[in-house]
């Protein structure tokens, strides 16, 4: 094991502890993106690293913010948690056979599978990976090379996962894409699942599992967590809705006819803003609540002070375009 492999399985093994430290999983995660970045000479102020790149159906990232990633430790954790348990769960299904896993916006890194490389081996999974981005493919290439991966690589692939078909030999059993921010706005997390997912067999797992986006009241929950009130969930993005997205979209009510949300008044003063929560389940009990990342901080639509009289209703729709997300409008009933 060269110096490099063994320091990326120590950061690995901190990242999968089952004692959760946070100290330690914040400096794991900080390793973790030094130790890619020291291997292939990754400067994220270097200009041709910092451009996002524009699509239809969302904002795919510069190799520099997706590095940064990394650094959001619980989501770094969570993910890696929940894809090894993923790949152990698969391969009760057909052993002896590696678990393929299709990495779509891996980054330049493709951080929440690479370290694995260190818990299993080329004849337990296998990688195609993918990423839009050819300045961060570039690098991926030297971080395959750098860390040894070679045997554990199918296929390496620019391309761009809302428009890619998937050959009938690289049929996955795992799809891995974090191609998100919270609420599920302007990146193209939820057409990239669903059209990867409406190519795949019943069987394929999805990870994240389950994205879900709720609309609720929020007071003060630094000092108070319990200052949270849901008032309706939007949005359950698992692998049956991705299809759904994809292959009927009319049977998505958040995209079409959109959900009508009523306040009829305001329940209490404390109650300060309107917000879209984000909750994870990466794979089994593996998950991310509010506030526990980036990916889960609430996202203020309005504060409640706004509102003239009530009731008032609100309609809410899932719009996928170039900037995709939720618009909220209020309507008369």
């Amino acid at each position: 094991m060269t110096p490099a492999l063994h320091s990326l399985k120590l950061i690995t093994d901190e990242l999968l502890s089952p004692v959760l430290d946070y100290s330690r999983v914040r400096e794991a995660s900080l390793s973790l993106k030094k130790i890619f970045s020291d291997a292939i000479a990754f400067d994220e102020m270097e200009p041709a690293n910092q451009p996002n790149i524009p699509t239809g159906s969302g904002l795919a990232l510069s190799p520099r913010s997706a590095a940064s990633c990394l650094i959001d430790m619980m989501r770094t954790r969570k993910f890696i948690l929940g894809i090894r348990d993923a790949i152990e769960e698969r391969s009760k299904t057909d052993p002896g056979k590696p678990v393929r896993v299709l990495y779509a916006g891996t980054g330049p890194f493709a951080s929440l599978l690479t370290p694995l490389i260190t818990v299993f081996k080329p004849d337990q999974l296998q990688m195609v990976l993918m990423e839009i981005n050819p300045v961060s493919i570039g690098y991926l290439k030297k971080i395959i090379q750098q860390f040894g991966m070679e045997d554990y690589i199918i296929d390496l692939l620019q391309a761009d996962a809302v428009t890619w078909t998937i050959p009938g030999d690289l049929q996955p059993d795992i799809i891995v894409s974090e191609t998100m921010n919270n609420a599920l706005q302007k990146e193209p997390q939820v057409s990239i699942v669903a059209n990867l997912l409406s190519q795949c067999r019943e069987s394929t797992i999805l990870i994240p599992e389950l994205v879900r986006v709720d609309v609720c009241l929020m007071g003060n929950i630094i000092d108070h967590p319990e200052n949270i009130l849901l008032l309706k969930t939007l949005l359950e993005l698992d692998a049956e809705t991705a299809r759904c997205v994809k292959d009927d979209p009319e049977n998505v009510q958040a995209l079409s006819p959109g959900i009508i949300v009523t306040l009829p008044g305001l329940p209490d003063l404390k109650y300060k803003q309107l917000v879209l929560c984000t909750f994870i389940r990466v794979f089994g009990q593996h998950s991310l609540g509010i506030n526990e990342s980036g990916l889960t901080v609430p996202h203020i639509l309005r504060m409640t002070d706004s509102f003239i009289k009530f009731p008032v209703h609100l309609l809410f729709r899932y719009v996928i375009e170039s900037n995709p997300g939720f618009r909220v409008t209020e309507i008369q009933t």
